[in-house]
């Protein structure tokens, strides 16, 4: 899949790049003709206006041009004849090296053509015209524009562009190579990510359903028995169910978050009024563990966010550190003000958390080892991640094995 994926994104860019090099080269072309064309009609106008006003023009010949054979005479871009009303010619540019019949010729063309300003072939050379009638109306004067110089100049150029495009277009096929190889490398990460946050959803599924569904074969098979007998499983049931409630509601937190659903309500409230509310609910449940809370918190700290999510932020550090301090164990919350900004950290006296794993708790699901994973789904820390980045702050850990844990978050000033 990835492969195909990869081959069309290179096709794609590829293709795109080849469009825009033959948009470059045919639009060069039609411009640079167009003003060509455009410049040599000014010209004719003028030489037009001067001969119908009798100046005196000289046509010099022009430098010779070097495709040019050595053994001709050098040719000029602009000259002209006058011919009576019958098409003889009476008089010629005297710089041209045309004969008699030739300028004829040229006038016998012009003519037929019926036209007073176009164009000719005339011996495999393009020539633009115009046609001006003499002030004595019994003759008229046909200026010519040698193109084929232009033309030679144009094919060149054209030429040149393509060399150049192709020479690009080869290049780009390795940088389009290239581009469609880094393209990959977010798809193929959001890919296994996908594939290992359903492997884990599953994984941590799997357990409380096996549980919920071996209580419930023990009652099923003792129907005779009263529920205050049976209550010891159906306990199990009822804390399966809740520990399934609360993994689920974790997945559809991280699943809005993930479609820019999940939005925060930010208002105006007291930081440390809010930190000490949300502690003083978990000091129970840390009094039954036998674990100390302390807290250090600054009260008059105003900030502005989502009240309710940084209340979550708080449970989730609580249920952690209560979960893996031992009974005799001490938790400190401290929230002050500091140089980088307002500094909420959670200290433990828990078993710590090895080195290699302080960068991977925050990932989905992730836990460090089975003793860690007890009583929890491994999905608070990333979720207290994406509240504390989505507020512009940060979040990290620092732990010493058998000693304890501090989770820092820092909280930007207002």
């Amino acid at each position: 899949m990835f492969r195909k994926l990869r081959l069309k994104l290179m096709l794609v860019n590829l293709s795109v790049i080849v469009l825009l090099f033959l948009l470059l080269i045919t639009g060069t072309y039609f411009f640079v003709q167009g003003e060509m064309i455009k410049g040599g009609k000014h010209m004719m106008q003028r030489v037009s206006r001067d001969l119908v006003m009798g100046k005196s023009i000289s046509f010099p010949p022009e430098p010779p041009d070097h495709n040019q054979e050595d053994d001709g005479p050098p040719r000029p871009m602009i000259f002209f004849i006058k011919t009576n009303l019958a098409g003889d010619v009476i008089q010629a540019s005297p710089s041209i090296s045309l004969t008699n019949a030739q300028l004829s010729r040229f006038a016998l063309e012009t003519q037929k053509t019926g036209e007073t300003l176009g164009s000719l072939i005339f011996d495999k050379t393009e020539y633009h015209y115009q046609i001006t009638p003499a002030d004595d109306n019994q003759s008229v004067f046909i200026v010519f524009h040698d193109f084929q110089r232009d033309r030679n100049l144009l094919n060149m150029l054209v030429t040149g562009l393509s060399i150049t495009g192709i020479v690009c277009m080869i290049l780009s096929l390795f940088g389009s190579l290239f581009m469609a190889n880094r393209a990959m490398i977010p798809i193929q990460n959001s890919w296994q990510q996908q594939k290992d946050f359903l492997a884990d959803a599953s994984h941590e599924f799997r357990t409380p359903l096996a549980i919920i569904q071996t209580n419930l074969e023990i009652v099923r098979d003792n129907p005779e028995e009263t529920v205050r007998s049976q209550e010891h499983w159906l306990s199990n049931i009822h804390e399966e169910t809740l520990c399934m409630t609360k993994l689920v509601e974790s997945l559809l937190f991280l699943a809005r978050a993930d479609s820019h659903q999940q939005l925060l309500i930010k208002d105006d409230f007291q930081l440390g009024q809010t930190i000490m509310i949300a502690a003083e609910l978990f000091r129970p449940v840390a009094a039954i563990q036998g674990v100390t809370l302390d807290l250090q918190v600054e009260t008059h700290i105003p900030y502005c966010g989502d009240e309710a999510k940084l209340r979550q932020v708080v449970g989730i550090l609580l249920d952690n550190a209560i979960r893996h301090t031992p009974t005799g164990g001490k938790i400190t919350i401290n929230l002050e003000n500091s140089h980088q900004g307002i500094l909420l950290s959670v200290t433990d006296t828990g078993e710590g958390i090895p080195p290699e794993h302080l960068e991977k708790i925050f990932e989905r699901f992730y836990q460090s080892d089975s003793s860690r994973s007890q009583g929890g789904t491994g999905l608070g820390l990333s979720i207290a991640k994406w509240i504390i980045e989505s507020h512009n702050g940060s979040i990290s850990a620092l732990s010493t094995p058998g000693t304890g844990s501090i989770f820092n978050v820092v909280l930007p000033y207002l």
